[in-house]
């Protein structure tokens, strides 16, 4: 069984990066691809989009890790074993940013999180993951698009998630200390245990991930061409500061690969490898800032 989920989530991490990679219009890039592993059990695959002529930077991460004693940010109480025997952990994160600062920023995280028996086998799991959009320079349309085709594809599962995961991801990505949102929304879900099967789990996490492709490259296709001057690229930069304040600081993804001994450039390839910050800002800045934050501060859902 781990073995199948395993190879599950290795192909969705080769169709997301088959797909990003295809944005890039030259061989001329570099692409790593490392295979890793941890002490106390298990490892990943790392593969980053670097220095290209569409991305400054994009990680499509998968990890399979196991241990006996959970991290405190593993939030295990809505399991109804204990992890006696030890836990599985496995998923797939994709950041992604953008050289153009009319295209957003984007993020993606599917993940299971199971409990073993005295086999090795899975004794009880939940679900989580989802994506968000963070644009710097906002296109209302787009952010319509992007809830709308959440809330389609989330439809045939059946209860109203869309409302709920939408609440839940525009409170999860909360920057208290700058009383603002990171981004625009989308959708988030944890400790989810609605689907009776791993099988059923997996072909809705599966779901989540080409909803996700689909909408963020719809989004893409449309502003990849749209010029842009120095002033609205600095402003990119300075906007991914706060980028880099959320994962460091409140990101449960983040403290759980730390606490659990991950590999920690991996971690850490979520964050953009251009940005900024200033003291002073410009007064061009002050107006591109009050224009964000109209749509950052607004709930998007549909």
């Amino acid at each position: 069984m781990i073995h199948d989920l395993e190879k599950k989530f290795k192909d969705i991490q080769s169709y997301i990066h088959k797909k990003f990679s295809d944005f890039e219009d030259s061989n001329d890039i570099d692409v790593s691809r490392d295979e890793w592993k941890r002490p106390e059990g298990g490892g990943g695959i790392t593969q980053v989009i670097a220095n290209g002529n569409f991305f400054d930077n994009c990680a499509i991460n998968f990890s399979s890790i196991y241990g006996k004693d959970l991290p405190k940010a593993a939030l295990a109480k809505t399991l109804s074993k204990k992890a006696e025997y030890g836990y599985r952990v496995m998923g797939i994160s994709v950041i992604s940013h953008p050289k153009n600062p009319h295209i957003p920023t984007s993020h993606m995280n599917i993940r299971i999180f199971a409990i073993l028996d005295q086999n090795n086998d899975i004794a009880d799991w939940w679900i989580g993951g989802g994506y968000d959009l963070t644009p710097f320079l906002p296109y209302e349309e787009d952010i319509i698009q992007w809830h709308s085709s959440a809330k389609a594809s989330l439809k045939p599962f059946g209860r109203n998630f869309y409302e709920d995961f939408s609440n839940n991801c525009n409170k999860y990505f909360e920057i208290p200390h700058r009383n603002e949102r990171r981004g625009v929304g989308g959708i988030f879900f944890d400790n989810l245990t609605d689907f009776t099967s791993i099988n059923e789990s997996m072909k809705f996490l599966k779901s989540v991930a080409e909803c996700y492709v689909d909408s963020y490259s719809s989004i893409i296709n449309k502003r990849k061409e749209t010029q842009y001057d120095e002033i609205q690229k600095e402003f990119q930069l300075f906007r991914r500061g706060r980028y880099a304040e959320f994962n460091l600081i409140y990101d449960r993804g983040t403290s759980f690969g730390l606490q659990s001994n991950g590999r920690i450039e991996s971690i850490l390839a979520s964050l953009p490898s251009d940005v900024k910050w200033s003291y002073k800002k410009s007064p061009e800045y002050d107006l591109l800032q009050e224009n964000l934050l109209n749509y950052i501060n607004k709930d998007w859902n549909v």
